[in-house]
C-alpha cells in the first residue's frame, strides 16, 4: 500500500533535490527534470544585468545519470550553476527549446522541464527527495547554497 502512495504521490506533484532541480513522473514512467523556481530567480539577481540564465549545456541523450551528480550546467553571464540528476538512469529525452532559449527558464522553471530520464530505481531513490513542504523550508537558505557555488 505505502508504494502506490509514493507512485501516486509522485504523480500529482514535483519533487525536489536539495541541489535544488525538480522531478515529476509522467504518464510514461519517465522522470522530467527541471530546475527550481527559487533559484532561477537568484540567479537572475545575481547576474551582472538582472538577464537571468542565457546558456544550458546538457549531456546527450543516452547518457546514464546518477542521482544527485551532474547532468548539466546553466550560466549567467557571471555564474554557472551544476544541475543535478534528482533520479538515475538513461537520458531519453532532451528539452530542445531550453538548449535554443535558455532563457524560458527565467520565467516559468517549475513548467519547462529540461531533461527526461528513464529511472532504475525509482522507488528507492524518491526517499531521498525533498517534498514541497520540505523544500520550502530548504529553499529560505538558498541564497547561501547558491553563494558557496560562487
Amino acid at each position: 500500500m505505502e508504494m502506490v502512495e509514493q507512485k501516486s504521490q509522485l504523480h500529482s506533484q514535483i519533487l525536489y533535490t536539495p541541489s535544488l532541480t525538480w522531478a515529476r513522473v509522467i504518464d510514461n514512467g519517465t522522470v522530467r527534470v527541471g530546475l527550481a523556481h527559487k533559484v532561477c530567480e537568484c540567479l537572475k539577481a545575481l547576474s551582472e544585468d538582472d538577464e537571468g540564465i542565457v546558456n544550458c549545456q546538457l549531456k546527450p541523450i543516452g547518457e546514464d545519470v546518477k542521482q544527485m551528480e551532474p547532468f548539466g550546467i546553466v550560466k549567467t553571464k557571471k555564474i554557472t550553476f551544476e544541475l543535478s540528476s534528482p533520479i538515475s538512469g538513461k537520458i531519453k529525452k532532451v528539452n530542445e527549446e531550453v538548449l535554443a532559449n535558455p532563457a524560458i527558464l527565467n520565467k516559468n522553471s517549475e513548467e519547462v522541464w529540461i531533461v527526461e530520464i528513464e529511472p532504475v530505481n525509482l522507488e528507492e531513490e524518491v526517499q531521498n527527495l525533498l517534498t514541497p513542504n520540505q523544500y520550502a523550508e530548504c529553499s529560505e537558505n538558498i541564497w547561501y547554497f547558491i553563494r558557496i557555488q560562487l
